[in-house]
Formats: C-alpha cells, sequence, structure tokens
C-alpha cells in the first residue's frame, strides 16, 4: 500500500513539473491574426465596432509584443486583407474607436510593414 501511494505521489509530482501553459513562440501567424482580426471585417467597411472587434483589436495590440511581432502583424493584415474590399484609413480608427493604444498605421497593399514601431 506505501508503495502504489509512493508512486502515484511521485506520478502526480512529474505531472506537475512537466505542466506548463502554451506559450506562442515568435511572431502571431497570419492564420491567427486573420481569425482574430475576423470580427472587425464590418467596421472595416464602415460600420461602428462591435464590443467583439475591440476585444480582438485588444487581442491584437497584446501579441505585439516587440518590433518583429509587429512587423509580423502588419505583414499578416496586409496579406489577409487584400482579399476583402475595406478602407485602410479605417485601421488607425480601430485602435482610437476600442481605446486601445497605440494605434495601427494605416495599412495599405503598398504600406512598408518595415516603418512599423
Amino acid at each position: 500500500m506505501v508503495r502504489i501511494s509512493t508512486l502515484w505521489s511521485v506520478a502526480v509530482g512529474l505531472l506537475l513539473v512537466s505542466w506548463r501553459p502554451t506559450v506562442f513562440a515568435g511572431p502571431p501567424t497570419c492564420s491567427r491574426v486573420g481569425r482574430i482580426l475576423a470580427p472587425c471585417t464590418g467596421f472595416l467597411n464602415g460600420q461602428e465596432p462591435t464590443s467583439l472587434c475591440c476585444s480582438s483589436v485588444k487581442k491584437l495590440h497584446d501579441a505585439g509584443k516587440t518590433k518583429n511581432d509587429r512587423v509580423a502583424i502588419c505583414n499578416c493584415i496586409k496579406q489577409v486583407t487584400k482579399s476583402i474590399p475595406y478602407d485602410a484609413k479605417r485601421i488607425p480608427l480601430m485602435s482610437t474607436k476600442c481605446g486601445v493604444k497605440p494605434e495601427f498605421p494605416p495599412i495599405d497593399k503598398n504600406y512598408n510593414c518595415a516603418a512599423v514601431k
């Protein structure tokens, strides 16, 4: 009985030591950026932002921890939005309307994402 209890304690201990939350390494992928940005499609075409859009904008800002992350997000926004009609001037407004700082630049197909700060 003591032996089973000891083995059970060791197994639980190993599980606790080996468990750690999933952390995304490196910049966000374009598929992830596309999924996050999807609720804002209406806003990019002239509607008011929904609460889901604003929480998505916050997620994009949170994902942009480093300059490389922000450049990757910018390039992904360019890639994702090339298949939908949208007003590039509304991209910075997403941040403003949702109360998130700093603002996104007005990203269009010609925007140089290397200029992102």
